[in-house]
C-alpha cells in the first residue's frame, strides 16, 4: 500500500471571541509550541481534494484556530494516459491503477503502459471463463469483474472517458492456436445513459478486419434491455451484451469457451477468423 505524504502550511489565527488571544506572549509561546510539535496525521479517507482548507482547534493555554492547506502527492488522474504523462517512469509497468474519470469517481482499471508507447486504459478484458459476462443493464452500467483478470469497466465510466470525442480504440485478439491480431479505430466514443450508451466508432486499420463499423451508431443491449434492430433480443439470443445491430459482426461479451469451438454464442471476431470461432483472449483499450 502506498503511503500518502502531505505537505501542510499552517497559519495561526487568534480567535477574537475571547479577550486573552491578542496577548503577545501567549501568541509567541503558542507559535513556538506549534512549530516544534511533530504533527501526526491519520486520514479517514484515502484521498483529500487538492487545496482543500482544513481547520481545527488546539487547546494550548487558550483556544486558537489553526488553518492549513493539504497538498496531495498523488493528484487525481482521469485515465492511464494522464498517469503516464505525469509519471513517465510508469512506462512498461502494466497493471492495475486508480483513475478518476470525472475527478470524483474512483475506479480501478488495468493500464497497458507498453503497447504503442503505453497510456491505454483497458475497458474490456477477458483471459478465461471464470467471470460471467451474461449480465443485466445495471451490471454493464456500473462495471464488474477484476481489473487484473476479467472485467468490463462500466458504461457510465466509458461515457465519462470518451465524451470529448477524441479517443482511439484498440482491440487485441488471440486465438487458441496462439495467433494474434488487432483492430484500431481512430474515433471512439460512448454516449450517456439517456442515449442508451450510443456507440460512435470509425477509422479502422489493423490485421483483424473491421468488425465494429457494423455496430456504429447502435445503442447498448443487455438481456433485460433490448435496444437492437433485431425482431428479438440479440443479447438473450447470443448470450452476451453489446452494441448489437441485427445482430453482430463481433460478440466480445459472449460466452467463454475453453476450446476453439465454432458457435454464435461465444466470444468471437468473425471478420478475422472467417467463422464464429471462439477466441481465447480479448481486450479493448482506449487513449486520447
Amino acid at each position: 500500500m502506498k503511503s500518502l505524504i502531505l505537505l501542510c502550511v499552517f497559519v495561526i489565527l487568534p480567535d477574537r471571541t475571547t479577550t486573552d488571544k491578542t496577548h503577545p506572549i501567549i501568541q509567541k509561546k503558542l507559535k513556538q509550541q506549534l512549530e516544534n510539535t511533530p504533527w501526526t496525521w491519520k486520514l479517514a479517507e484515502s484521498r483529500i481534494q487538492k487545496d482543500n482548507p482544513v481547520s481545527f482547534n488546539v487547546n494550548l493555554l487558550s483556544t486558537y484556530k489553526v488553518t492549513g492547506i493539504i497538498k496531495d502527492k498523488y493528484p487525481m488522474m482521469r485515465d492511464c494516459a494522464t498517469i503516464l504523462k505525469n509519471n513517465p517512469n510508469k512506462k512498461h509497468l502494466d497493471g492495475v491503477y486508480v483513475i478518476y474519470p470525472d475527478l470524483k469517481i474512483k475506479k480501478h482499471v488495468y493500464c497497458d503502459m507498453t503497447t504503442e508507447g503505453g497510456g491505454w486504459t483497458v475497458i474490456h478484458k477477458r483471459i478465461d471463463g471464470s467471470t460471467d459476462f451474461y449480465r443485466d443493464w445495471k451490471a454493464y452500467k456500473t462495471g464488474f469483474g477484476n481489473a487484473n483478470h476479467n472485467y468490463w469497466i462500466g458504461n457510465d465510466v466509458l461515457h465519462l472517458l470518451t465524451k470529448s470525442g477524441n479517443h482511439v480504440l484498440r482491440v487485441d485478439l488471440q486465438r487458441y492456436n496462439g495467433q494474434k491480431a488487432y483492430a484500431k479505430y481512430s474515433k471512439f466514443s460512448v454516449g450517456d445513459e439517456h442515449s442508451k450508451y450510443r456507440l460512435t466508432v470509425s477509422g479502422y486499420r489493423g490485421t483483424a478486419g473491421d468488425g465494429l463499423s457494423y455496430h456504429n451508431g447502435m445503442k447498448y443491449t443487455t438481456k433485460d434491455q433490448d435496444n437492437d434492430k433485431y425482431n428479438g433480443n440479440c443479447a438473450t439470443f447470443y448470450k452476451g451484451a453489446f452494441w448489437f445491430n441485427s445482430c453482430y459482426r463481433t460478440n466480445l461479451n459472449g460466452q467463454y469457451a475453453n476450446t476453439a469451438v465454432v458457435s454464435n454464442n461465444h466470444m468471437n471476431w468473425s471478420y478475422w477468423t472467417k467463422t464464429n470461432e471462439a477466441l481465447r483472449r480479448t481486450s479493448m483499450m482506449i487513449r486520447p
